[in-house]
């Protein structure tokens, strides 16, 4: 068994879905799903990994500045979690703008031309401003190889990227905020990001959310404005290491894309291509594939006379 080979034989489902023990039994995993977490506000929303994490299924290498959003997570990590109280950047000293909202803390301030058409809550006012030296994570002794990097940081981004060029080489997937219309001066937008990622070989796979928000107008009071959610804002999106060149990467790398595939995104067209190329490689059984479809939920299969009819579809 895969498990017993890794040495992970203590590993449950520990309530995931059926499609979880049909990839921990065949899976050469080496070690537990690594994912690195910037910008880890507990406060703001859940995470795509939780329950993963809640399983005892993966490891998380966190980075918060606000320190009470710090203190939050130290309160309450289990022991697959580490966390830093560190702005992560390019490695320039900067200021972290402190909202009054959370969720919007950045190394940014606010962009007027935008506030003042959006309406949005009055989330604009900054309660502090602290000097922070950000750091690059390429500069980090010992950085564990990890497997997805999650990043929510308000703008900055690219400038993450921009320093985390050698540990993200073996990276398989990156979930990004996104950024469609301008909250803060001088941030990247979806096309800065989407260059920066496209340059370290990761093209973009799917959008998990999209956030919208009611223009300002004369007659918001008399409407109901979750009817008006027009602008679209931001988004969370997921980008993989380019599918294309999978024939290049380790086995390590197959199996952990098809463990966050799985897991964590719900692309089980992209797991069952890595259980393919697994077996391709004879590093997993050959049924490894039909297993896993058989675990995906009823309402993913074809009834027999509709497979029949059409078999396209």
């Amino acid at each position: 068994m895969a498990r017993e080979r890794a040495g992970l034989e203590q590993w449950e489902t520990g309530g995931l879905p059926a499609t979880w023990a049909a990839l921990v039994d065949v899976l050469p995993l080496s070690r537990r799903t690594c994912v690195v977490d910037v910008g880890a506000n507990p406060n703001v929303s859940a995470p795509p990994y939780l329950a993963l994490l809640r399983a005892g299924q993966c490891d998380v290498v966190g980075f918060e500045p606000q320190q009470a959003s710090f203190d939050d997570l130290m309160s309450a990590k289990s022991e697959h979690e580490t966390y830093f109280p560190v702005a992560v950047g390019d490695g320039s000293a900067r200021d972290l703008f402190v909202y009054r909202s959370h969720g919007f803390a950045s190394l940014y301030p606010p962009y007027a031309p935008s506030v003042s058409v959006m309406a949005m809550q009055d989330w604009t006012e900054i309660v502090e401003k602290v000097p922070f030296q950000t750091v690059r994570l390429d500069d980090l002794a010992g950085f564990p190889p990890f497997d997805l990097l999650k990043i929510d940081i308000q703008g900055g981004e690219a400038d993450v990227f921009r320093g985390a060029e050698r540990v993200l080489a073996g990276a398989v997937a990156v979930i990004v905020e996104l950024r469609y219309s301008r909250l803060y001066r001088d941030e990247p937008m979806m096309a800065g990001v989407d260059v920066e990622l496209a340059q370290q070989g990761f093209t973009l796979h799917k959008f998990l959310e999209t956030k919208s928000r009611a223009l300002r107008n004369s007659q918001l009071g008399r409407l109901r404005k979750r009817k008006m959610l027009d602008q679209v804002l931001d988004g969370d999106a997921v980008y993989l290491r380019d599918p294309a060149g999978i024939a290049g990467w380790s086995v390590d790398q197959v199996a952990q894309l098809a463990v966050l595939a799985s897991q964590v995104f719900a692309s089980h067209s992209v797991a069952l291509f890595c259980l393919d190329e697994l077996v391709r490689r004879k590093a997993v059984p050959a049924d490894a594939p039909a297993r896993y479809a058989d675990a995906l939920p009823a309402d993913y299969h074809k009834a027999a006379s509709h497979t029949a009819e059409h078999p396209n579809d």
